[in-house]
């Protein structure tokens, strides 16, 4: 997986375009998003970070050390988790974790930013390097106000080290909604422009997914996305999952842009037996009560709940002071933005939940949970297309928007990104077809190129037999990964050539494969290309 994405990134930077105008003297810090920091339990309590002591994403991830109490502060074990990478721990730098899961992912963002000629903070106390391009890492399993003072502290440090008064934040995904936070309540003076990218300034429902499902993430890709109960457990005492839960605003339909199309169906976030769609008042109480099964296994932390409406409520109007504000919106992905619950039978009665790919947006967050800061849209809102969302800081779209506005003199004219999409339902296909959750529609998988190992999805708008199928170029069939009848809903299914090999002998060779879904008179083929 790191070669891939090493791939990746160098592609990124050979095909940069190189600017006339400079970067500007500010120091940029990153704040990525959820589960994006690595974390560690430092077992010895040395401040030396060793891979086996990795928790996120890692071997000890396993012993639930990421586990916390009800409290949400508290561990829940005698364990020692820290943020990585610690400063000065030479073993393990920032350049390091950006080779490993989970900040390989967004090693592009810094690639691309020291291609421009940024530097990167190599994490030791020699503050005389000219560095100005840094990461704050951060618990992403805690409340996001926490994280939001220990931002401000590391401002407070950027600025010492650096000897400038003030920086520009980049936030991307729940990043956004920490350098929110610390606006909020902090000095604002010292931030000079904030960069929100792919955030859910409303909620996201996909967050609904991971609690009552546990389905991760779309973009940790790194795990085969399946539900996981452990996933579910861990998520129930986690602050920050509570804080990203659709808010108010969410179902204040009122609130758009006044340009796309469909913003009926943001009410359609979450179905209970039944048939009923739950407004936001509605879907606080159901969750208040929520229980997996008649049992009453696997509550919701009501503590935390309730925490989250004051946090949301907090946030849901900022005062940015001078700030210069900037938004960079994804769109053209077809994204969560339904859960619909599915009563179990005897003898558990468990509940089940379907969800659709119902929303226009990055895959992640919906486009109008991402395009409205204080439930209106900004000057410089950015609408970039076919991006997914951890893909968004490293693309070219992006570091374009990046470039103009941290030169000197900055630009923040970009036409190309200055259109909302037509519809907040439906996106354009390769073929300039519409489609909804009423098509039928096979996607990319992805990584694409891959090795061993890839995700592909297909959404079914009525219940049928399924048919999806690997092929090489000579049209040969090499692997069957659905053959059954399915109910309507979204799916994805991984095709891993190492446990096809491992099966039934068939080694796979580098090149272009096929795949091929067919259900009732719908056919479609996509390409997918194996390295190694």
């Amino acid at each position: 997986m790191k070669s891939l994405y090493k791939i990746i990134a160098i592609s990124l930077i050979s095909g940069s375009q190189y600017f006339a105008q400079t970067p500007d003297s500010l120091p940029v810090i990153y704040v990525p998003g959820i589960m994006a920091s690595p974390l560690y339990d430092d077992i010895n309590n040395n401040n030396q970070l060793a891979p086996e002591e990795k928790a996120w994403f890692g071997p000890q991830f396993i012993t639930h050390c990421l586990w916390l109490k009800p409290n949400g502060i508290d561990p829940d074990g005698n364990y020692n988790i820290k943020v990585a990478p610690l400063r000065n721990d030479t073993a393990n730098t920032l350049r390091d974790e950006l080779l490993d899961v989970p900040m390989d992912l967004f090693k592009g963002f810094f690639d691309n930013m020291e291609a421009h000629g940024y530097i990167l903070d190599d994490y030791d106390d020699n503050h005389n390097e000219g560095e100005n391009l840094f990461c704050f890492t951060y618990d992403w399993r805690k409340n996001n106000f926490t994280n939001a003072e220990l931002l401000s502290f590391f401002i407070d440090s950027v600025k010492n080290w650096t000897g400038i008064n003030q920086v520009n934040l980049v936030g991307h995904s729940m990043g956004g909604i920490v350098s929110k936070t610390c606006i909020n309540n902090f000095d604002k003076s010292r931030i000079k422009n904030i960069v929100f990218i792919a955030t859910p300034n409303l909620g996201a429902p996909e967050v609904l997914t991971v609690m009552l499902k546990g389905k991760l993430f779309e973009w940790l890709n790194f795990i085969n996305e399946i539900e996981w109960p452990v996933t579910r457990s861990l998520a129930r005492n986690l602050p920050s999952c509570y804080q990203l839960i659709p808010s108010f605003s969410y179902f204040n339909l009122n609130l758009n842009n006044g340009y796309s199309s469909g913003v009926e169906i943001y009410s359609e976030c979450l179905q209970i037996p039944g048939g009923n769609y739950l407004n936001y008042s509605e879907l606080i109480n159901y969750l208040r009560d929520y229980e997996t099964c008649l049992m009453g296994i696997e509550t919701l932390n009501d503590g935390l709940l309730d925490a989250s409406e004051i946090f949301k409520e907090d946030i849901d109007t900022v005062d940015f002071g001078q700030i210069n504000v900037f938004n960079i919106v994804g769109h053209n992905q077809l994204t969560i933005g339904k859960n619909k619950i599915i009563t179990g039978g005897f003898p558990t009665y468990c509940n089940t939940v379907e969800y659709s790919r119902n929303l226009n947006g990055d895959f992640t967050v919906p486009v109008r949970s991402a395009e409205l800061i204080n439930g209106k849209i900004f000057e410089h809102t950015y609408y970039v297309s076919d991006i997914k969302h951890h893909e968004l800081p490293g693309s070219q779209e992006t570091l374009t928007i990046l470039l103009g506005i941290f030169s000197d003199p900055p630009n923040y004219n970009f036409p190309q990104f200055s259109n909302p999409p037509a519809s907040y339902s439906g996106i354009t296909g390769v073929e300039n077809e519409i489609l909804t959750a009423n098509s039928f529609y096979l996607s990319q998988n992805f990584p694409n190129p891959f090795n061993p190992r890839t995700v592909i999805g297909y959404q079914l708008p009525v219940s049928s037999d399924v048919k999806l199928k690997v092929y090489d170029v000579l049209g040969n069939e090499v692997a069957t990964l659905v053959d059954e009848y399915k109910p309507t809903g979204s799916y994805e299914v991984e095709f891993n050539t190492a446990s096809l090999s491992s099966r039934t002998g068939l080694a796979l060779t580098s090149g272009v494969y096929f795949y091929q879904l067919k259900t009732g008179n719908f056919i479609k083929t996509k390409k997918l290309i194996l390295i190694k």
